[in-house]
Order: structure tokens, then sequence, then C-alpha cells
């Protein structure tokens, strides 16, 4: 019964209930602002849509959701990756590496959604993040990868998507996706007094 329930509470609450546009962040690889949204419960839990870039050419959207147990650990995950993403890319400018893809050995675990008809979800998803090099012409970029992988819906095994994965091109993209998310901001969003509650 929980395995039901759990599903549908996201369901309702993906829909619209409670959801609202939080932010937004860069992804300069390809050049698109993806959407932030956040959703509320009682007791000051919460939980982030970041929507991301898909690999699946016929289902192009979907993305991460993080609640509130879950938000330090993938904060700290992302800030493991940027101190080693700075290391490897001098490494890698030192030593006149031009391509690469080199998986990091960090662990974190998010839910993530996408749309194969409605809304779909895969939960405990664990997190691949990986260090590329990609050399077209004069141009180098290093990236920071952070890839859900091969996802399947939980409530039917067919349908699958080649899965998502945020993408930044630099530490400054690192650093705005992290403030755009931090705490300070989830917090104030959290105490602002809502709307309907100013006039009384």
């Amino acid at each position: 019964m929980k395995k039901l329930i759990i599903p549908l509470l996201m369901l309702v609450c993906f829909q619209g209930y409670g959801q609202e546009k939080f932010s937004t962040y860069e992804n300069n690889y390809i050049f698109k602002t993806y959407n932030i949204r956040i959703s509320t419960e009682e007791n000051e839990k919460f939980r982030l849509w970041i929507d991301a870039m898909s690999f699946d050419k016929l289902h192009d959207k979907g993305g991460i959701s993080i609640d509130s147990s879950k938000y330090k650990a993938f904060i700290e995950s992302v800030n493991q990756a940027k101190v080693k993403y700075v290391e490897w890319i001098k490494t890698a400018k030192d030593n006149n590496v031009k391509e690469v893809a080199k998986p990091m050995d960090i662990s974190c675990s998010v839910d993530a959604y996408f749309y194969y008809g409605d809304v779909q979800f895969q939960f405990n998803d664990p997190l691949d993040f990986e260090f590329k090099i990609i050399s077209i012409k004069d141009i180098t970029k290093y990236l920071l990868t952070i890839n859900t992988g091969e996802l399947q819906s939980s409530s039917n095994q067919f349908m699958k998507v080649d899965g998502l994965a945020l993408v930044f091109t630099s530490v400054n993209d690192i650093d705005k996706f992290l403030d755009n998310i931090s705490f300070q901001k989830i917090n104030n969003y959290l105490t602002k007094p809502k709307a309907k509650d100013l006039f009384k």
C-alpha cells in the first residue's frame, strides 16, 4: 500500500498542488535555461523539482526531485564534484589533455521524473558524476555532468527513457546553480508570508 501512496502523492504534487516556480539555472553546454520548482509540506519540509537535459529523443522532458531529507547529501555531493572538477581541469591543462571521460567516485541518490505520456517516476535513482573534456576544432570544453542513467517507470517496467543530466561547463555555472538552490533561499521562501495570508 505504501508503494502506491508515495507515487500518488508525488504525482499530485507534480501536477501543481503546492508547486511553484522557484528559480532557474543555465545549461551553457546546449545554451538552455531550465526551471527549478518547489513544493512544500507541513513542518517546513520541501521538495525541489529540477528540470534537466534529456538524452532521449522521443521523451525530452524530465528532471530530478530532491526532498528535504536528501537535500544536504545532494548539496555535499555537488560540492565534492566541484572540488574534483577544478583539480582535474588543472591536471588536464598541465598535461595538454584534450579529450577524456572520467567517472567520479561520488555517491548520491535522488528521485527522477520523466514524461512518457503522463509523468512517470523512478525513486532512489543513484546519480553518476562524470568529468568530460570535449574538443571541437580549437575549442575545448570542460564538463561536469550529473547523470541519472536509464530510467524506468515505477508503475510500468516497459516505460523507459535514456536518462537525464545536469551539465555544467564552468565553476561559475556550478556556483550559480548551488546559489539558486541554497538553503538560505529555500528558507526565505518557506518563511515568506503567502499572498492569501497578507489580507486579513
